[in-house]
């Protein structure tokens, strides 16, 4: 069969059909139309499927939830019910203590005032307790370093009949720098003397072998805790000399300015 004869009877087929209310020139433009919005449509898709996945793999993002979830898309929210809570028993009444007083007991402060204070005492007391003597000065040295310790030495220098010499008072804050029991631990103590207050006193001797230079020293162990010595000298402790008969100063006299309550650190 050739082609004429072909076309021939392709167009007696449809020669009973009616004819066509359509441009096919216009169908075909349209149906091009629509594969390539087709393409376009699918090419946004992709894209935007790759976008959402990138968005999604990002931390935290799949913890975040828009606000308007529906009620039945949230997880349910499950409570465990606590036990109760486990009785507290009621608090125990303490019966009060009775607490003693606590005794306070002030220190007294070494001071420049201390010192001016016992060289004026001593210069007008010690004439009185030691008639037929001429006090020559009254010495505090290195007052300063003592007070650190604790303790206040002077030096009372007199002239009597026999010459020269000197008395040292030593006082010391409370507590005691050493007990009764130190103190006559290198010295000869004779008997103890007991005040009415409840002090002591004690009462010690020492002398140098070689030079014959003697000391007596009465130390008042007071009952606040303070301690006041006096010493006395067979000689004159500020230079050389030869030494006395005896020593200045009778221990009772030495007692007299040692229990003296006006020898005190103010």
């Amino acid at each position: 069969m050739s082609e004429a004869d072909l076309r021939e009877g392709l167009r007696a087929a449809v020669g009973d059909e009616p004819p066509l209310d359509f441009d096919p020139d216009e169908l075909i433009r349209r149906a091009e139309h629509l594969r390539r919005r087709r393409r376009a449509l699918v090419a946004v898709g992709v894209a935007t499927l790759a976008l959402t996945g990138t968005v999604l793999s990002l931390p935290g993002v799949l913890d975040r939830r828009p606000a308007g979830i529906d009620a039945a898309e949230a997880p349910v929210l499950t409570t465990a019910v606590s036990p109760p809570p486990a009785a507290v028993p009621p608090p125990q009444t303490v019966a009060p203590q009775t607490v003693a007083p606590r005794t306070t007991v002030t220190t007294p402060v070494i001071t420049d005032a201390s010192t001016r204070y016992l060289t004026d005492y001593l210069t007008k007391r010690f004439p009185d307790v030691v008639p037929g003597v001429k006090v020559v000065g009254v010495d505090f040295t290195d007052t300063h370093k003592q007070a650190r310790a604790g303790y206040l030495t002077g030096l009372v220098r007199f002239v009597d009949g026999a010459g020269s010499s000197a008395v040292a008072v030593q006082l010391s804050v409370p507590p005691a720098r050493v007990t009764r029991d130190q103190f006559c631990a290198t010295v000869v103590c004779d008997e103890p003397r007991r005040e009415a207050d409840g002090s002591h006193l004690e009462f010690a001797t020492s002398t140098d072998p070689e030079s014959k230079m003697t000391t007596h020293t009465v130390a008042h162990f007071r009952a606040d805790g303070s301690v006041v010595q006096v010493s006395g000298y067979n000689h004159d402790p500020t230079r050389v000399g030869a030494p006395r008969a005896e020593v200045a100063l009778a221990p009772e006299q030495m007692a007299r300015l040692a229990t003296d309550p006006g020898i005190t650190l103010r």
